[in-house]
């Protein structure tokens, strides 16, 4: 039976049910946690895995092959320009595809020094809004790797979304193992979906695992229902995703998810429509 929310996510495993769970022991967590009130709530989504010294090592593996493509390029294509080299059909197709393999990896070179380490979400009950970090780099295979420069990976993305419109599914991805078997990995996606329909206009990732574990969605659920007293309260130790960039709401953004109520959500939002529309007409009159 195929999913409700359509059209269906790739790997669809089955649609969560979004309520309030109710279960004997507490609501677990998995120590993703980072902070929580009777407004708001932040969950890491930290889905890259690598500590200081693993992106460390990783990006001077990737600067030195780099600078062995860019050598292999530096000395074949004059080499093509000045008709030096006879089977062009062979070293022109490969140097494209080593400008294309340089791109990448430039990329991800770029990627493992400016992202955070981690992209939370925040959630908050009282305004009913739920924030999504981002950075444009975090899933790779997107379009947006070949199209846009590899000099603004900084950009970091923030979306807003009404819980109302969430809904969750499982997926899950399998590989075959040298040594015989598969392994799995299960993600919990979050589908956003037009109001009171089940079409979905956008997605993101909630959390991944190596078992099927559906923690993190039953938490946030009981949350934003307001049933506290079966939550596991413990917070993820801050150390474990400390990165020399850190992780930065928008002063606007932050103000609104911190929001004790609807009514005051709408006059920060009010506030600040306020000013961009005086920046605007600024620009206007320096024009």
């Amino acid at each position: 039976m195929p999913s409700k929310y359509q059209p269906q996510l790739s790997c669809w495993r089955e649609d969560l049910y979004k309520g309030v769970y109710t279960t004997k022991l507490h609501l677990s967590n998995n120590k993703k946690l980072r902070y929580a009130n009777d407004d708001y709530c932040e969950f890491s989504r930290r889905l890259t895995g690598w500590g200081k010294i693993g992106r460390l090592i990783t990006m001077i593996c990737l600067g030195l092959t780099m600078c062995m493509i860019l050598f292999v390029l530096y000395m074949v294509i004059p080499g093509i320009v000045e008709d030096k080299i006879i089977n062009k059909l062979i070293y022109i197709p490969s140097c494209i595809v080593f400008i294309y393999i340089a791109y990448i990896l430039i990329q991800f070179f770029f990627y493992l020094l400016y992202a955070p380490e981690d992209c939370p979400i925040r959630l908050n009950r009282k305004t009913g809004k739920v924030y999504i970090y981002d950075h444009f780099l975090l899933y790779f295979g997107s379009w947006a790797t070949f199209t846009r420069s590899p000099f603004r990976t900084k950009e970091i993305t923030v979306k807003e979304f009404n819980w109302a419109d969430i809904q969750g599914v499982m997926s899950s991805i399998s590989a075959p193992l040298a040594s015989g078997g598969t392994a799995r990995t299960y993600r919990i996606e979050c589908v956003v979906c037009k109001p009171n329909t089940t079409s979905v206009i956008d997605h993101f990732i909630l959390c991944t695992d190596s078992s099927l574990s559906y923690d993190e969605w039953m938490w946030i659920n009981s949350y934003m229902a307001f049933s506290d007293n079966n939550l596991d309260g413990e917070l993820m130790p801050e150390d474990e995703f400390t990165w020399p960039i850190k992780v930065n709401w928008p002063e606007e953004i932050d103000k609104k998810s911190k929001a004790s109520s609807l009514e005051e959500y709408q006059k920060i939002d009010a506030q600040y429509q306020k000013v961009e529309i005086n920046n605007i007409k600024n620009k206007g009159n320096k024009t």
